[in-house]
């Protein structure tokens, strides 16, 4: 009996050591890689018993603490969580720290190394979830950093649309260039080293489309409208074909802002526009050929989805068209704002028809945007359009009608920040006028004063600040609806500002402003006491040194505008430095 005491208590001995080694003590699994705010990972810790637990980052000198979670609840043994490398929503900063779990009265802790935080994709929500086959679905994001946006079905299919994109709020649209049914979107953010956001999923339905042309006659051109086509400026001013077209439309349009109704009958008609078929077509472009027929030279490019162009001829394959050629830096045919005429597929032409509640018309020689809204001129904008230089042609915002297409947001220029911006011609876009970045505030003090003339890089620029009626490019932006119509009017040589007719009633308030306004509701003189002059008025001493205010595009004074029709008189070249380019710029190419 005394030989088996000493085996028995082995026995209980080792029970006891296997007991307590089932019951862990508080401890956290150290880990193997650096912590990357905003790609979750599991933590993995134990417990030696059920309770709450809290959860934290110290630094090297116990000088900071960060909360990752606190009364967590718990069970005896193991337990495990995702982090995402955020505290209170902040990603923790890089460098070297202390990952720290306390529960009644102990600790333990695992050094954890935080890495650069990875892109990430904040506020994703999709504007059409159900849209119909060919449509636009347009998406809005956050980005925590610049880098390129890349959306797809699934996770490895091929990119249905991808950009570069700066860091902030963001808006972006692809084409619905799939089959009807739901669809499984997944979008991510790729940053400048290669790292990859987690993916944020969207949920498409696609309907069949319910009549992608409906018929409709078009608009016969009423006999005063043929006579001032005839003897006045339209946008085929110089095209061999003009004449032959007896429909109103664009193409025969007299270019005279003041006839509401033609402009109307225009803004709200079928256009007809290209879709060669591929993703993204919205930023791709068709070689308009000399003859019908591939290998044929190149005259022209026109932009798909956006651009409408004029059909002289249709054929079965090829179909005649005229168009300013869409041009761009790195276009197959660089022939800038040429009105060209040529052949492209038959199949590529596609009838649209525009938003029939808002309608805009930009002329160049005016530098004003004018709003079409249910029928009239509702309000005026100033707008700076492209200046062309000898290097830059292609900096001439090219004329032609064309569609507000997609909504693309805040973008960068050098050192400029332009925001609102709706996409109307592949890199044309319309947008509030730019700011200055890097200043610490939005300063607009350069480009500003520049608004009526033409100052950018090919986009349309457009005031901030309200007009009278409320309008904005802000205004356009919350307004804006898909094919909304945009009609740029080339500034002919021979065309002319006219001068207003001295009894036009102005107001001013010179005292405070040294503006004159064409309506007491101007934001600058609104609630103000303000007098009434007329327009004859400004050539008095008294008046000389009011300037027109930006805000209402009050109307030029008569030197000035006596000035831009001197430029602009019969008989000489209103864009010499394009005539220039377009000589020294290879306009044909073969077999592509």
């Amino acid at each position: 009996m005394r030989r088996l005491v000493p085996a028995v208590l082995i026995w209980m001995m080792l029970w006891i050591s296997a007991a307590l080694a089932e019951t862990p003590g508080l401890g956290i699994e150290p880990f193997r890689e650096e912590i990357r705010p905003g790609r979750p990972v599991v933590v993995s810790f134990t417990v030696p018993e059920d309770g709450t637990c809290s959860i934290g980052l110290a630094d090297e000198t116990d000088a900071v603490y960060l909360n990752i979670t606190e009364n967590r609840a718990v069970t005896a043994g193991f337990n495990a969580m995702y982090w995402n490398g955020t505290c209170g929503g902040v990603p923790v900063a890089a460098g070297p720290w202390r990952m720290v779990i306390r529960m009644n009265g102990m600790t333990a802790e695992t050094p954890v190394t935080v890495g650069k935080m990875i892109p990430c994709l904040i506020s994703v929500s999709m504007e059409n979830p159900v849209a119909e086959e060919g449509d636009t679905v347009l998406f809005s994001f956050y980005s925590t950093e610049e880098g390129t946006l890349v959306l797809r079905e699934g996770i490895e299919a091929e990119p249905l649309y991808w950009d570069n994109v700066a860091a902030g709020a963001g808006e972006a649209g692809f084409q619905a260039e799939m089959a009807p049914g739901q669809h499984e979107l997944t979008l991510t953010l790729v940053g400048e080293d290669g790292t990859v956001s987690e993916p944020v999923r969207l949920s498409l339905e696609v309907r069949e489309k319910a009549d992608p042309n409906p018929a409709r006659a078009a608009e016969p051109m009423p006999d005063y409208l043929r006579e001032k086509a005839e003897n006045g400026f339209t946008p085929a001013h110089t095209s061999p074909y003009r004449g032959e077209d007896e429909t109103l439309n664009y193409w025969t349009l007299p270019m005279d802002i003041t006839d509401e109704e033609a402009v109307w009958k225009v803004l709200t008609s079928p256009v007809t526009v290209l879709d060669n078929g591929k993703k993204n077509a919205e930023k791709t472009q068709v070689i308009i050929r000399s003859e019908p027929m591939e290998i044929s030279d190149g005259v022209g490019m026109v932009t798909c989805i956006s651009q409408g162009v004029h059909v002289l001829e249709r054929g079965e394959e090829w179909s005649l068209i005229e168009c300013y050629s869409s041009s761009f830096h790195d276009s197959a045919i660089l022939n800038w704002n040429a009105l060209v005429q040529g052949y492209v597929p038959t199949a590529y032409l596609k009838e649209v028809i525009p938003n029939q509640e808002m309608g805009l018309v930009v002329d160049k020689l005016t530098q004003r945007l004018y709003v079409f809204r249910e029928g009239r001129l509702f309000s005026t904008l100033l707008v700076s359009t492209g200046i062309a230089n000898a290097k830059q042609p292609y900096n001439e915002t090219r004329s032609g009608e064309f569609l507000l297409v997609s909504k693309v947001g805040e973008f960068s220029s050098d050192n400029l920040k332009c925001a609102l911006a709706l996409r109307f011609n592949d890199g044309d876009l319309l947008h509030e006028v730019p700011y200055i970045a890097g200043t610490g505030y939005k300063d607009y003090s350069i480009n500003e004063p520049k608004l009526g003339t033409k100052a950018s890089h090919g986009c349309i620029r457009v005031q901030r600040q309200e007009s009278p009626e409320g309008v904005s490019q802000k205004w356009l932006w919350n307004n804006y609806k898909k094919n909304t119509r945009i009609l740029i009017w080339e500034d002919w040589q021979g065309r002319q500002i006219p001068v207003p007719e001295d009894d036009l009633i102005l107001y001013s308030n010179k005292k405070k402003t040294g503006y004159y306004h064409t309506s007491d509701q101007c934001g600058t003189v609104r609630g103000k006491k303000t007098e009434t002059l007329i327009y004859g008025q400004l050539e008095e001493e008294e008046y000389r040194k009011l300037k027109p205010c930006p805000l209402c595009a009050a109307p030029g004074r008569r030197d000035t505008i006596r000035e831009i029709n001197t430029k602009y008189a019969e008989g000489g070249d209103h864009d010499p430095v394009m005539t220039e380019a377009r000589k020294n710029c290879p306009r044909k190419l073969k077999g592509k």
